[in-house]
Order: structure tokens, then C-alpha cells, then sequence
């Protein structure tokens, strides 16, 4: 990424579209770094549209592809191609552990 130079010298208009050009180049790098941290790609509803959206994965990569979660799982295992995995998923979980059930809400808001 090459940003612009800010010059001592001009008009404080050019000293501006130099400098939000640049933020604007460091936004769209701090993105690109976020997007590869983060190895779930999402939810699909077609493998088309993932691979419009995500058409450079790498190797750890995934993502649902289909209209409900849990759905078919695809990943990259070969660097630039999404692959179906046979497996479904997404869903995730929650500890829930520690939390009032339904039923204990019911029975504090009854005492109040």
C-alpha cells in the first residue's frame, strides 16, 4: 500500500483529499486483515455467491452454503477453491450454564 505524501506547502483542500485518501487506503487493509483472522466466511444461500464473495479463500477457510443453519459446510483445503466437506453445521452453541431458566424468571417476578 503506498499512501500519499502530505506536502508543508498548499491550499489545506489538498492537505485533506491527500489525507482521507489515505485513510481511506489503511481502512481497506485493516479489512483485508480482519477478513483474514476471521476463517468463517458465513452463510451462503448458493455456492456461487460465496465464491463471488470470498473467490480468493485460503486454506482453512469456510463457510454455509444453502437457506438454513446447520447447513452443508464447504472449506478450502486447496488454496483458492472452496470444496464441500459432506458435513453440515454452523450452528454453534452457548454455555448456558448459570443463567436463570424460564421458569426461574417466572418464579422471582411472581415474589416481587
Amino acid at each position: 500500500m503506498e499512501l500519499n505524501t502530505i506536502n508543508k506547502t498548499g491550499t489545506w483542500s489538498e492537505a485533506a483529499d491527500r489525507l482521507n485518501n489515505n485513510f481511506s487506503k489503511t481502512s481497506t487493509e485493516v479489512e483485508k486483515v480482519k477478513q483474514n483472522g476471521i476463517r468463517n466466511k458465513g452463510l451462503f444461500s448458493t455456492l456461487k455467491l460465496l465464491e463471488e464473495a470470498v473467490p480468493s479463500p485460503v486454506v482453512g477457510d469456510w463457510a454455509v452454503v444453502g437457506d438454513t443453519i446447520p447447513g452443508p459446510i464447504y472449506e478450502c483445503k486447496t488454496k483458492g477453491k472452496w470444496s464441500p466437506t459432506g458435513t453440515t453445521g454452523g450452528g454453534g452453541s452457548v454455555d448456558l450454564n448459570g443463567y436463570l431458566t424460564a421458569e426461574e424468571i417466572d418464579d422471582v417476578t411472581s415474589i416481587l
